[in-house]
């Protein structure tokens, strides 16, 4: 890979994969850290000389696994809801619904990838293989990846182009707490592991959708932002937002016990 080549391009500014190295590092991540990543890359700015579509996923895959170095563990979602369309899940070969970069990340020789036939991870670094195996049949909840990122002192949620404060982590906080708004819904179907093809049941922390409720996370961004435990950096035509996993539930925590719609805002 050339790293030369113009990756993308936002007005008269031209971006090669050294800037989106250095963004990473002003952002705050560091050397042997965990990362949660959610991307979107289209955000950034207009496709420069790459144009094909693994080469150019790969540049910004490349740039995190030279930012964090061999003891860090970049982790992303791959999210399928396979059992709540009736389709059968295989975790080496159902692709990801969430955008190019965890597809491409997926695909990888070296990544694993969790067996969890609607919200699935894929991992590569040090800990993937530790942190995508045996987790729970739940959704965001106890012993699910959420879970464990909680658990990890160095583990970091990076929103990366994206235009909102997209933060499943929330969610860990939701069902860990009981929200209101939400509840257990089982979903069964069936999964194809390494040539075996077995049924299997899980579980989807879901809304009640009846009820005109949808997230809002706008509350706990500007407020992890004002008390300095996020950092956003602007890039090219889109933002770069890093923080803590336990600041996230930490406050998350905090907020929810004195609002329970803390994370909410109702559209009827």
């Amino acid at each position: 890979m050339n790293k030369q080549k113009i990756v993308f391009k936002c007005g008269e500014k031209e971006f090669v994969l050294q800037d989106i190295v250095k963004v990473l590092k002003k952002a705050g991540i560091k050397k042997g850290d965990v990362l949660m990543v959610h991307a979107d890359l289209a955000r950034f700015g207009k496709i420069g000389e790459i144009t094909d579509r693994k080469e150019f996923a790969d540049v910004f895959i490349e740039a995190f696994l030279k930012v964090i170095g061999e003891n860090g563990t970049l982790i992303v979602p791959t999210f399928t809801y396979s059992f709540c369309k009736n389709e059968i899940y295989d975790p080496d070969n159902t692709p990801s619904t969430v955008g190019l970069f965890t597809e491409e990340l997926r695909k990888r020789k070296t990544a694993f990838r969790s067996i969890h036939p609607i919200f699935s991870v894929a991992a590569v670094g040090k800990r993937a293989k530790e942190l995508t195996e045996n987790l729970s049949k739940n959704s965001f909840g106890k012993g699910s990846i959420y879970d464990r990122l909680s658990k990890i002192e160095n583990s970091k949620y990076v929103i990366f182009g994206v235009d909102y404060f997209s933060c499943t982590q929330i969610h860990y906080i939701e069902e860990t707490l009981g929200a209101p708004y939400r509840y257990v819904k089982k979903f069964k179907g069936k999964i194809k592991n390494r040539n075996k093809l077995y049924n299997d049941e899980y579980e989807f922390y879901v809304r009640y959708l009846d009820k005109g409720i949808i997230p809002d996370f706008d509350k706990i961004e500007n407020r992890l932002f004002k008390k300095g435990f996020l950092k956003k950096i602007q890039f090219g035509g889109a933002f770069v937002s890093v923080a803590k996993v336990s600041d996230i539930c930490c406050e998350a925590k905090k907020m929810f016990k004195k609002d329970p719609a803390y994370f909410i805002k109702k559209i009827k």
